[in-house]
């Protein structure tokens, strides 16, 4: 498919329902794609099909009646999903074909989806294309192939604007479920997070994250204890939640027992965690004056909240696409993606710049590129 067969925008008020296929496995990913799934979600029925890691559900619980998610089982972690091998292509096919979708938008280089589309008898289909798969697609115009190296936010956008329905001014937004913050603020009144004042309010405290997949992507719970008792010690109108998954029991342990040592009872009344459900941190966030943390998803979702996040970046260049993600000013270019080099940014520079972001806070326009390369 070498041309436009026609648009998307043209195609959608003719379809019964669209299937959108995002099948990246990160939280990051889906969050990267959210404000042009909703664009399409805003202007017709929409079935998301997707892993389960991504945690859909979270991230589009707000979303119109007519949208829904079909979960993509495929191998994690060593086990055979009901979507894998070729039984599993035509099972695929088949939940694809019970989603009613007449038009299929494939965000994904890969040709089983183009497949499986086929075999459920879709008419119209989309996708980014490759030399391989470009023969199964009906409709639209493909990327070439420099884009595959892209960051997938400006892949994206490009992809948009080949198709007609290109954002002019991408907004990255979402908010807390009713069951997330009705979480976090149950939460906040239980351990005396909560003002002096009438209505007992949440009282304004910082959400450290100090999760990471991949060590290099770890700060360390000496980092995070320095910076939290620096917290503690030089002022005192915050109060720090340290936030993580079930995975980050034991570093929050070790954290909590270093603040410990350095602190009186009284001061580390100012201090709780999180390990809790995604939904309840999210609500946790965007109740927050702010977020510190390493490189995750949680930094994305605060991203999203609207709330000021530094970033700890380090393996990657610092994202962009949001002006409420702020970067360190601490590592070159050339430092990026090098083992450790987490550790070459100290607690003192993390202090500076929330010294800064959390005195005299102004959210501006995000500004191109959407990703730093």
């Amino acid at each position: 498919m070498s041309s436009r067969t026609f648009s998307l925008a043209n195609l959608l008020s003719k379809s019964t329902r669209l299937l959108v296929i995002q099948p990246l496995v990160g939280i990051g990913d889906m969050l990267w794609h959210k404000p042009w799934i909703d664009l399409l979600a805003s202007r017709c029925d929409v079935t998301l099909a997707t892993k389960p890691t991504v945690k859909a559900t979270t991230i589009f619980h707000d979303a119109p009646a007519g949208f829904q998610i079909l979960d993509i089982d495929r191998s994690q972690r060593g086990t055979t999903g009901r979507h894998d091998g070729i039984l599993g292509l035509f099972r695929l096919a088949a939940d694809f074909k019970k989603s009613g979708a007449d038009t299929a938008l494939i965000l994904h280089y890969s040709s089983r989806y183009a497949i499986a589309a086929r075999l459920a008898g879709i008419t119209a289909i989309f996708g980014y294309g490759s030399s391989r798969s470009r023969w199964l697609y009906t409709a639209g115009n493909g990327l070439s192939a420099e884009w595959r190296q892209k960051h997938a936010i400006d892949r994206m956008a490009e992809y948009a604007r080949l198709n007609d329905f290109a954002l002019e001014k991408p907004v990255w937004q979402m908010s807390a479920s009713a069951e997330g913050a009705g979480e976090a603020k149950n939460l906040l009144a239980d351990i005396g997070f909560v003002s002096s004042g009438r209505g007992r309010r949440p009282a304004p405290y910082l959400v450290i994250g100090v999760g990471a997949m991949h060590p290099d992507r770890q700060w360390g719970a000496d980092n995070f204890a320095y910076l939290i008792s620096s917290l503690l010690t030089h002022q005192n109108q915050y109060r720090v939640m340290i936030m993580g998954g079930p995975d980050e029991t034991a570093l929050i342990e070790q954290i909590t027992a270093q603040l410990s040592d350095r602190h009186s009872v009284a001061q580390l009344t100012r201090v709780s965690s999180f390990t809790g459900s995604l939904s309840g941190a999210i609500g946790l966030i965007q109740l927050s004056s702010g977020y510190i943390g390493n490189d995750t998803s949680l930094l994305n979702f605060s991203a999203l909240l609207g709330v000021p996040s530094i970033g700890l970046f380090s393996q990657a260049r610092p994202l962009a696409y949001s002006a409420h993600i702020i970067a360190l000013d601490v590592l070159s270019d050339d430092d990026y993606g090098t083992p450790g080099i987490i550790h070459k940014i100290t607690p003192k520079d993390v202090m500076e710049r929330a010294r800064i972001v959390l005195s005299l806070i102004h959210i501006s326009e995000p500004t191109r590129p959407l990703y730093i390369s």
